[in-house]
């Protein structure tokens, strides 16, 4: 079984595999009625360690699958897991997900049967400094049978996941598929049109969606009505993904709009229809959209063409392009949703490179805003560096990256957004407990009428 390293992580040096403590495995003294857990190994500690001192080593065998519990003080940094050189072959990104104190790797698959390593990225503190590492190994897995569901010719207002592998084609109409678990507890992708749901914890069912406009989660909906066109105006435009927020506001305006879902009807329309024209130009003629488009109508056509195709134009493309805003045919506004809509409908060997890059582009933004809420980081993909971190993102595609396989470098991306600041609620929680016998302690604080006396 082959297997990719992930570059952007450090690799271990061979200090930290030499005093890497062994992790021995031990059968599970009793089944669990959720995972077929075989084997268990675990350290525990009660003392401050030094930095770095998180790394362990273990055997595998080659297919089985092994999950990994990380917990300390706070939210551990990142789990990620070695192969036998020390490259990095998995990491987990989603530390919000399990509740405060703990991470999880799941469903990790050795590619070979011998030594792993393992960093488990705790974070103590003074007051809290137990640590733990949980492995569990399944030796046997077993390919589960899809569960086929297949919807009616009309709308299926609920379609109810279970807790197989569910394969569900909605077919015609509005169909709503249902899922008891609220939205955290799955991963979301979404590739060529087909929804790809894994169960990150229980009983870690892959559900696969096709046809599907609506998902309802215990706790949210997801519409996924002009995701792809609302992601093609901020890929466009912005060069990134859309904010949880602003994706669900261009679907309820283009809701409203009764506007068509395809990136060249939509732009077709920008001449004919003046609310089209509107939120086109609220996209072209934006701060952000000016930054990365500047220059002469020859500089912003290349600046177009990098930000969306990773390339710059032909001579013919630069001249026809260039050329129709200096004739006003075009205006900068509508020029980038245009170029993009061009390149879609181009059956040239070139156009079906740039027109599977362009599709690539939309489903990993899309991608990128499911996690941002199925992780809870919607605050922190905010300012500039944020917006830097998913522009990166999209720009390292090709046309023949796997959506699916890429979704890593997703997590990894939003693992690198800047923290959200902590509130003083939060910061009062991490102090320790004042002693219930000591004497009250009088705060005098400063009367806000008078501004004479606040510091400036």
């Amino acid at each position: 079984m082959t297997y990719k390293t992930i570059d952007s992580l450090p690799d271990l040096n061979a200090t930290q595999m030499r005093l890497a403590q062994n992790l021995a495995f031990v059968p599970v003294s009793m089944p669990s009625p959720i995972a077929d857990w075989d084997l268990q190994t675990y350290f525990m500690d009660f003392a401050a360690r030094t930095p770095g001192d998180d790394v362990f080593a273990f055997s595998a065998t080659a297919g089985s699958v092994y999950d990994i519990h990380s917990r300390s003080a706070r939210d551990p940094s990142m789990i990620k897991v070695y192969d036998r050189f020390g490259n990095a072959i998995a990491a987990e990104y989603d530390l919000e997900v399990h509740g405060d104190h703990s991470a999880y790797l799941d469903n990790f698959i050795a590619p070979y049967s011998g030594i792993y390593y393992v960093s488990a990225g705790w974070v103590q503190s003074a007051e809290s400094p137990n640590v733990t590492l949980f492995i569990t190994a399944d030796e046997n897995p077993v390919a589960d049978v899809p569960n086929v569901i297949k919807g009616t010719p009309g709308n299926d207002s609920s379609i109810v996941l279970t807790y197989l592998n569910d394969h569900v084609d909605g077919g015609a109409g509005t169909d709503t598929v249902r899922a008891i678990a609220p939205l955290s507890a799955f991963s979301m992708v979404l590739d060529d049109g087909i929804i790809t749901l894994t169960e990150r914890s229980g009983y870690k069912s892959v559900d696969v969606l096709r046809n599907i406009e609506v998902l309802q989660f215990s706790d949210t909906r997801i519409d996924m009505a002009y995701v792809g066109l609302s992601q093609a105006l901020y890929v466009s435009y912005f060069g990134r993904a859309a904010d949880v927020a602003g994706l669900k506001s261009f679907q309820a305006q283009l809701t409203a709009l009764g506007a068509p879902a395809g990136v060249g009807e939509f732009s077709a329309r920008y001449a004919t229809d003046a609310a089209v024209k509107s939120l086109i130009d609220s996209f072209g003629t934006s701060s952000e959209s000016h930054a990365l488009y500047n220059g002469d109508n020859k500089a912003f056509v290349n600046a177009v063409f990098l930000n969306l195709l990773n390339r710059v134009p032909g001579q013919a493309g630069l001249d026809f392009w260039s050329g129709a805003i200096d004739a006003g045919a075009l205006t900068r506004a509508n020029a980038s949703l245009s170029i993009m809509a061009g390149a879609l409908a181009n059956s040239s060997i070139q156009g079906r490179e740039d027109a599977a890059l362009v599709r690539a582009k939309i489903d990993v933004a899309s991608n990128f805003t499911f996690a941002l809420e199925t992780d809870k980081a919607s605050a922190a993909y905010n300012g500039a560096e944020a917006a830097l971190i998913a522009r990166t993102l999209l720009r390292s595609l090709s046309a023949d990256t796997d959506i699916l396989d890429f979704q890593a470098s997703v997590k990894e991306a939003i693992g690198k957004l800047p923290p959200v600041p902590r509130s003083a609620l939060e910061h009062l929680a991490d102090l320790t407990p004042a002693d219930s016998d000591a004497p009250p302690v009088l705060l005098t604080g400063i009367d806000s009428a008078h501004h004479a006396t606040l510091p400036g």
